[in-house]
């Protein structure tokens, strides 16, 4: 895809991200019918895309909508060290387009990394630069204004969901030392760029780890919520839980899964962790 192109798709998928009709303020709100399939931190894993895709099988299910997030970051290194997961969203964002209002993406860590040019350091490389690394590579004079369209893109995306029975979905939760001070109006709001900066909500909410159960209560409470499905913090076996009210998915990894929901039916954790498919699975 040229430049233009890509800014095209990034700018289109921002516009069709705010005008979301299942969309209230930073939220998806989904019906009490059909079904949600979720995927968590893919990272570039292109085949697990692939099998997730499969799985999805959207032709055939017309009330079946789609979770994605975090795409970026990961994958086959180019010839320059550059991270080319670029790819795999724009990917992602043409099968968006391909089914409109089925296909959402969750605003993750990496994302506002890339927004606000965060280091990420991993193996002693910052992923952020190797991301960037590529776009100046494959678009040259024109990378800046990709840059720009990506910000604009990432920057429209909703920050949560919630399911008609109580499942809230979003890519994190704020942690322990975070929540005293967590601004709970963050997802019934328009954002400012205060929100967008480090020692905001956004990053209190995608950043945060190792939740306790206290955290859960407080936040189930915050924003009415019975269980809670985040992605985030890796899992070697794809899948955990945490106290009573919280389920990890990883889809990152050759053990990576992906998590189907039936939207007119209520679940216990249980329930919800029984509901996990390991991506392998998937032809």
């Amino acid at each position: 895809m040229t430049a233009q192109d890509v800014i095209a798709l990034l700018d289109a998928q921002a516009r069709a991200a705010s005008a979301d009709p299942l969309r209230n303020a930073q939220m998806l709100c989904f019906p009490a019918v059909g079904s949600l399939y979720v995927a968590a931190d893919l990272h570039a894993h292109r085949r697990n895309f692939q099998r997730f895709q499969n799985a999805c099988d959207l032709p055939n299910h017309p009330d079946r909508h789609v979770i994605l997030q975090e795409l970026i970051h990961g994958g086959a290194l180019g010839p320059a060290g550059e991270d080319r997961s670029l790819e795999l969203l724009l990917d992602a964002l043409q099968w968006s387009a391909a089914f409109p209002g089925r296909v959402h993406f969750l605003l993750a860590n990496h994302d506002m990394a890339q927004v606000l040019n965060i280091a990420i350091m991993k193996e002693g490389y910052d992923l952020t630069e190797r991301f960037t690394r590529h776009i100046q590579l494959a678009f040259g004079t024109h990378a800046p204004q990709v840059h720009e369209a990506l910000a604009r893109y990432f920057r429209a995306l909703p920050l949560a969901a919630i399911t008609a029975t109580g499942i809230f979905l979003s890519h994190s939760l704020p942690c322990e030392r975070d929540i005293a001070t967590f601004d709970k109006t963050i997802l019934r709001r328009d954002l400012t760029d205060e929100d967008w900066s480090r020692s905001g909500p956004i990053y209190a909410l995608i950043w945060g780890r190792n939740q306790t159960q206290e955290v859960l209560d407080r936040v189930a409470r915050m924003w009415y919520a019975d269980l809670f499905v985040c992605g985030h913090q890796s899992q070697e076996g794809g899948s955990k839980t945490v106290g009573n009210k919280l389920l990890i998915i990883d889809s990152s990894h050759n053990h990576g899964v992906y998590l189907p929901i039936d939207l007119a039916r209520c679940y216990s954790l249980d329930e919800l962790a029984a509901q996990v498919v390991p991506l392998a699975a998937v032809e």
